[in-house]
């Protein structure tokens, strides 16, 4: 990647190439220094003094951290509905009681844009056979769909655990035949988001997507499938170091046996007795002796137990911590979590508000990279990007999966769910993808259909100001904080304008030059990372 400088404080125009390579890229966002403003220290320029816009008011630091961390990013409508609530504490515990949350006309819209989700699996199923619509593209719609209600939502807390619940109960929206539920598992996960993980596993658990990707479906009597008896016990709950052997596998998976599908036909979910393998079972201190063909009582009192289990409160509380904290959540910390987590009777509210209040919480500003996918409705939000129905393929609304050029949302292929690491979203290849993506939201390029961006203008907060100013004014717009000097001096060279130079409506920083400043800044660690 050829990046074009201009030292700053020399005669003219003169100019130098620096080659900036992939690996100092991502180690620049890992460590929180800016890519625009090592090519400035590389430039040998000099330091600028940051002069402040005040006028253009920024959140609390805690509030800031609330948005970026709990919410889907900081923006300034975000802030304004948090300052209604009278502040974060009380604005989180306002989304933790999503339905009393009023909600955005457009998220409500949502599914009328993309009417095939809500087909009938056979109905999918058929258009499949058809070649009329084939499986990835209704999980691109899902994708799409998902995106959007991030994108919009007022319930942002809420989205955020979809998105965590999905990942951990994963079910791939590609997955063979397991897609053609796809969309109904995402309405399950959405019902028990924010209740109690109990219901939660139970529900997902039982599910006909979950059936049919794990094989459950295929289990007879005597001869039971293991997958979904094993990634229960090894992804869903307990975990490996648990202490669970291969016959307590064997146990679970006779206990999940009986718990079909009809496959190929109806596509229905159905218990039948026919094929549930009765004997004594024994998994980790649960037991019994499991001698009728309906076992579905039996399933139910091992899902519950398993919910409840003490290993299965340290998955979670090590999750949620990893999600929303940091990568190296410490043991005092999941161990608190897992407690309450426990005594709460597994109550997904209970525990989020125990992680928020908890000191590393507060301490951990800035220490996660944002995925693609968190990049890109972050990016949207502080943009003011306004999407529109769609009435063609080339719509905004059809676009923004491929927009942030990596993995498509629910299409990890794995059932571990995609990783919550930032050695995983910080490679060379992520980064430029989302310079790219940046540049195209900032300069509202692509996509261009059935879409309003802002105008260039529009972010101009007065007739006149001195650039510096206005990029402090930007920062706080984009970042909710002030500028720092490596920024400034950042912008100076990405823009070639001096610190006081005026800007104006007539300036091209008022139209087609915009694009490179706000490019400075969304690619830059104050917005990449949360």
């Amino acid at each position: 990647m050829t990046l074009e400088t201009v030292q700053p404080g020399e005669a003219g125009t003169s100019r130098r190439r620096l080659l900036v390579s992939g690996a100092a890229v991502a180690s620049a966002a890992v460590v929180g220094e800016s890519v625009s403003a090592g090519l400035a220290a590389a430039a040998g320029g000099t330091s600028y003094r940051v002069r402040p816009f005040r006028k253009t008011a920024i959140p609390s630091r805690q509030q800031l951290h609330m948005m970026n961390r709990m919410g889907c990013g900081y923006s300034r409508s975000t802030w304004a509905q948090m300052r209604r609530a009278g502040g974060a504490s009380k604005w989180f515990n306002q989304q933790l009681n999503h339905t009393a949350v009023r909600e955005n006309a457009k998220t409500g819209e949502l599914l009328s844009w993309f009417p095939d989700l809500d087909e009938s699996p056979v109905r999918r199923w058929a258009r499949q056979k058809a070649n009329s619509k084939k499986n990835w593209e209704y999980a691109l719609d899902l994708a799409n769909y998902s995106m959007l209600r991030r994108m919009y939502s007022e319930r942002q807390v809420f989205e955020n655990m979809v998105e965590f619940w999905s990942n951990h109960l994963h079910v791939p929206a590609t997955a063979d035949q397991a897609w053609v539920h796809r969309f109904s598992y995402d309405e399950t996960i959405r019902r028990h988001a924010l209740g109690r993980f109990d219901d939660l596993l139970e529900a997902a658990s039982l599910h006909p997507a979950m059936l049919l990707y794990l094989d459950n479906w295929l289990s007879e009597k005597n001869a039971p499938n293991e997958n979904q008896g094993r990634e229960l016990l090894e992804l869903h709950t307990v975990g490996r170091t648990s202490g669970y052997t291969e016959q307590m596998v064997k146990d679970s998976a006779k206990i999940l046996s009986g718990y079909t599908v009809d496959a190929l036909a109806t596509w229905k979910g159905f218990y039948d007795p026919r094929r549930h393998t009765t004997g004594p079972v024994q998994v980790l201190g649960f037991s019994a002796p499991n001698r009728s063909a309906d076992g579905r009582q039996v399933t139910k009192d091992y899902l519950r137990y398993l919910a409840h289990h003490p290993a299965t409160a340290r998955t979670i509380a090590r999750k949620l911590a990893l999600r929303f904290i940091s990568d190296m959540p410490s043991a005092a910390l999941v161990d608190h979590l897992a407690k309450v987590f426990r005594e709460s009777g597994t109550d997904i509210k209970a525990t989020l508000r125990a992680l928020v209040a908890h000191q590393e919480f507060t301490r951990a500003v800035g220490q996660k990279v944002r995925t693609p996918v968190e990049d890109l409705v972050a990016t949207t939000r502080v943009l003011g990007i306004n999407a529109h129905r769609p009435r063609g393929d080339q719509a905004f609304a059809e676009h923004i999966s491929w927009l942030h050029q990596s993995m498509l949302l629910y299409q990890w292929p794995r059932p571990d769910g995609p990783p919550d690491r930032n050695t995983a979203w910080a490679s060379a290849t992520r980064m430029l993808g989302s310079f790219r993506m940046h540049w195209n939201l900032a300069g509202g390029w692509y996509p261009s259909d059935a879409v309003t961006y802002r105008r260039p203008e529009s972010w101009l907060p007065q007739r006149r100001i001195r650039f510096d100013q206005y990029v402090d004014h930007l920062c706080r717009m984009i970042h909710g904080r002030r500028s720092t000097p490596r920024l400034l001096q950042a912008a100076v060279q990405a823009v070639d304008c001096r610190p006081g130079e005026i800007i104006t409506r007539d300036h091209p920083l008022a139209g087609w030059l915009l694009v490179r400043l706000l490019g400075v800044l969304l690619d830059s660690p104050q917005h990449m990372s949360r």
